[in-house]
Formats: C-alpha cells, structure tokens, sequence
C-alpha cells in the first residue's frame, strides 16, 4: 500500500504475545508465542532479529527501524535489506499487530463463538488424552497428600464452600492440588462456581461462556441461566465474546479434579477475570469498582444457595526475568514469601481491604496473578471459616525465575 509523503505506519507487536527470555547454544534469546493459536510452535529470536524486535516500540516505521539499526550496527545498505528480511518473517509468522492479523483473529472468535461446546485445549499437552491415565494420574496426584487429622474430622462432617487451588501445571502443583481437593473427596454439589485468570481477556473485565465444557472424563453442563443473568448484570465489564476461554488453562485443570471427584452431574459456572490494574489506585476493594457490584451481588446470590461450591483457579507471585525483574527469583524468595503471607492472612480471615491495600501498596511488584479472582472471591461472602492448607514457591531453573500458590479451604 502506497503512503502520502511524510505519512508513517507504525509498526506495532500483538499485544498478546508472550516473550519468555531463555538461553540458546550459548546465545541469548527470547522464545514467542501467543494463546490464540496463530503460532504454532514456539519461536526463538535471536541476534538480529532480536534487535530488530526491540526496535518495534508502536511509534516507527519500517524506514525508521532500517535506520536506527543500521545506526547502531553501522552496516552499509546490505543492513537495509536485512531488516526488511526479518520484518517480513514477522508478518508471516504473526508477529505484528497487521489488519492481516486483525482479521484472523477476529475469523478465529467467530469461530470459537459458534461452537457448542469448549473443548478441552491442553488434553494430550498438560496432561494425558486418555481417559483412564488422565484418572490414574489424578489418582496418584490426590494421594500425594493426606489432610491434617483435624481438617479431616472438620471435612467429614461439612462440606466446603470455597476452595483455593492452583492452575499452575498439574505435576508442579501436584502438591497443593492434592491439599486442596482432598477435602472434596466424597463429596456432591449441584453447581461449581470456577473463577479463574483470565490471561486473555481483552475488551472487558471479566469473559463468561455459556458453553458447556468437555474434557476427556466427559462433558460437564455450564448453567447458561446464570450465566446469562452475571453477563446483564457486569454490562460493560464483560467481554462481548468468550474467546478468552478457548486455551485457558485455569478452569480446564480445575475441572479436571472436580469431574474426577464429583463426576459429571454438577453444573458448571466458569468465571475469567482479567485485569484490576486500572483501579488499584482508586478503589480499596473489588466492589468499589464502577459498575462491578451488580455483578458481584448475582455472583454471590448463586454462591449462597445450597449445593453450590466456589472453586478460585490462581497462582500468586510471578517472579524473576521472565516476568520482567532484572533480579533472579532467588534473589527475591525471601520477600515474596513474606509478601504472600501476608496476603494469605488477609484471605483466611476475609479481609478485602486489607487485601487490596497489600498489592496497592507493593505497586503488585510481584505479579500477583491471581489478584483479581481473591480480591472478587473476598465480596462474595460476608465472611468465611478459613484455614491455610498449604505454599510453595516452585523455582524454575532454566530462567532465573518462580511461581508461588497455595491451597486454601472454607466452610
């Protein structure tokens, strides 16, 4: 497409994209991919053409970039052509926020918005395809663990309300999902609130899906009802598709215990929330965010009726180059811990002010991911019988950096 003189087109990256820093034969790197699929497999940049990356900022044209890279090589004209070589490769691998890319995606939602049925996105990746191992690795996961004497006695006379679990991957955390679905072992529910991260949620707050969900243990019913009551009550605070859902990862493992342990029969709710940011300044809790409290007031009329279980898919901190610190997670473990326990003592004695004012006041330096589910979890009851079960900070060695989660459990 011809440009007028002195008219640019800025070149801009898919805001979706995720960057994970790495080392590769020596040389260091950044591996790309994106949650919406266009990306097949994983790439790794490296040398110019990670150069050439950090040239695209939103602002700058391919002429700008060419001229700037060439300025800080010092290559003749032969640079010139290299750089148009690597920004093609980005075109063509969708990298670039293109009207190409754009209509894609918009293609891929549409798609997704026909469909009846969300259909399990990591079932022979995260975990096994097969019914029967999926089970036995279930099974060895929720043996792992076995309550303490006294929250057992507490779990065989009542029944949960809230559980909180991790959705990190299900062998990391086997740990602390076997805690925290140990107490719902002989359980039954009617209906399973899910609030999960959202880490694609865009065009709202909040991405509802009035599809049913399937795994390889069967398929399990969503309560459009409800859900059609959350998405009238959250108007402009939910997205006006559930796109979000098709490769989230944060209520698929968790379903993938609840149908273990309850079988198929309950209904679902599942719930994605992405970003509070926008407030952590001005609110100081979840409910004063404009708009969010009729959203909330359904939310907690469903959660009150009986037979109904509420189940928070969230991992906490995400520390270390891979999360954008220039200091390696294990620099960082002591205050991270120290951080995360004191948001675990505002959630077990269902405190949200106190909450919300520890990650305002840390500027969530430590990337707490699971903030927007635990601030919205802590409107939904009044209050709450809480008891820690279990932490870890799971470090990951090939990059510098840590997850942390934890199980939590209330009557």
């Amino acid at each position: 497409m011809n440009r007028s003189p002195g008219k640019k087109s800025p070149l801009r990256l898919r805001p979706d994209l995720e960057f994970q820093p790495m080392e590769y034969q020596g040389r260091k790197g950044v591996l790309v991919s994106d949650r919406l699929g266009l990306i097949k497999n994983p790439v790794l940049l490296q040398g110019e053409a990670l150069e050439v990356l950090a040239l695209i900022d939103g602002q700058h044209d391919d002429q700008d970039i060419r001229l700037e890279f060439m300025r800080k090589r010092g290559y003749s004209l032969k640079g010139a052509g290299l750089v148009g070589e690597i920004l093609q490769s980005f075109r063509q691998l969708w990298l670039l926020d293109t009207s190409e890319f754009q209509r894609r995606k918009q293609e891929l939602i549409q798609e997704f918005a026909a469909l009846p049925v969300r259909e399990p996105a990591l079932a022979g990746e995260a975990y096994p395809e097969k019914p029967e191992e999926l089970k036995k690795l279930l099974s060895e996961i929720l043996e792992l663990e076995n309550l303490p004497p006294e929250m057992a006695r507490l779990v065989s006379d009542r029944n949960p309300t809230v559980l909180v679990a991790p959705h990190i991957d299900l062998r990391r955390g086997q740990r602390l999902y076997s805690l925290a679905y140990r107490s719902l072992v002989g359980k039954k529910f009617r209906r399973v609130i899910v609030l999960g991260t959202g880490h694609a949620v865009e065009n709202g707050n909040i991405s509802l899906s009035e599809k049913d969900f399937s795994t390889p243990l069967g398929l399990v019913k969503t309560e459009k009802e409800l859900v059609k009551n959350l998405r009238k009550a959250g108007g402009s605070l939910v997205a006006p598709d559930d796109f979000a859902h098709k490769k989230e990862h944060s209520i698929e493992f968790q379903l993938l215990f609840l149908q273990h342990l309850l079988g198929n029969d309950f209904q679902l709710v599942p719930v994605l929330f992405g970003s509070f940011q926008p407030w952590l300044e001005t609110a100081g809790r979840a409910s004063e965010i404009p708009g969010f409290k009729p959203f909330l007031d359904v939310l907690a009329g469903a959660a009150a009726e009986p037979g109904t279980l509420v189940v928070a898919g969230v991992d906490f901190c995400h520390v270390g180059p891979r999360f954008g610190h220039q200091q390696a997670a294990s620099e960082l473990k002591e205050e991270v811990v120290a951080y995360d326990r004191e948001l675990v003592e505002a959630l077990i004695h269902w405190q949200p002010e106190s909450f919300w004012g520890q990650v305002r006041e840390s500027g969530d330096r430590f990337n707490l991911c699971g903030f927007p589910v635990l601030a919205s979890l802590l409107e939904i009851f009044q209050k709450r019988e809480g008891f820690f079960l279990g932490y870890e900070l799971s470090e990951e060695q090939a990059t510098g950096s840590a997850v942390s989660f934890a199980s939590l459990l209330y009557f």
